[in-house]
């Protein structure tokens, strides 16, 4: 169980309006932000939009996937993966050669996930049960 502030993209105001709406934990955000009423009750709460939410949810579950810390969830980012979703549909092989050109130009991590780690994330992301709704 993480900690509201280990979401990558989330300003200390943002964790800490989150908190007062008693969501302390990134699983008590996904329970709640998961769906659209959801994030539409944490707008209503905390003021940040729903858009920006959804992001965060999907970063959440990304999360879950061992080994894939808040580096290496920007690189996916940067290479459009944003979702456990999105992950799955990769092949491993073009998704790391992609990761390479885009972290060469933008410096995103020191060191690039292997093969066989970049492999391990999209075999595990077949085993998270995807909770997050658009």
């Amino acid at each position: 169980m993480n900690s509201i502030d280990s979401i990558n993209g989330m300003t200390h105001t943002e964790a800490t309006k989150l908190r007062r709406a008693r969501v302390r934990t990134t699983t008590t955000f996904l329970q709640i932000a998961s769906s659209r009423s959801g994030r539409a009750l944490l707008t209503k709460e905390t003021g940040i939009s729903s858009p920006k939410l959804l992001r965060w949810a999907k970063r959440a579950e990304l999360m879950k996937i061992k080994d894939l810390g808040k580096d290496y969830a920007d690189l996916l980012e940067a290479v459009g993966v944003e979702s456990v979703s999105e992950l799955r549909r990769r092949n491993p092989e073009s998704l790391h050669e992609l990761m390479q050109k885009i972290n060469i130009k933008a410096k995103i991590v020191e060191r690039m996930p292997s093969i066989k780690r970049v492999n391990k994330w999209i075999e595990e992301s077949q085993l998270v049960e995807i909770k997050v709704s658009s």
